[in-house]
């Protein structure tokens, strides 16, 4: 995952899958997780920076490799029309 913020820094975390990720406003970092089931997982930002922040909500879905290819390719089709 490239983890990059928009406006301030963030502190990306998802503690079920044991990943945290400092995020930097003109910056990007490179993190990654082995997810060995799939589902959806639950994380915030673990640092307050502003008003907020520590409610920022993050959510992961993992999926098969088939469902995410399958994403892929209807993103580009979305794309192209």
């Amino acid at each position: 995952m490239i983890v990059t913020p928009a406006d301030v820094p963030h502190s990306w975390a998802v503690p079920s899958s044991g990943v945290k990720c400092d995020a930097v406003p003109g910056r990007s970092n490179l993190t990654s997780i082995s997810v060995q089931r799939e589902g959806v997982y639950y994380g915030q930002c673990s640092e307050i920076h502003g008003t907020n922040h520590a409610f920022t909500p993050i959510v992961v879905e993992a999926v098969t490799l088939k469902d995410y290819a399958d994403w892929v390719s209807n993103q580009l089709i979305l794309q192209t029309n």
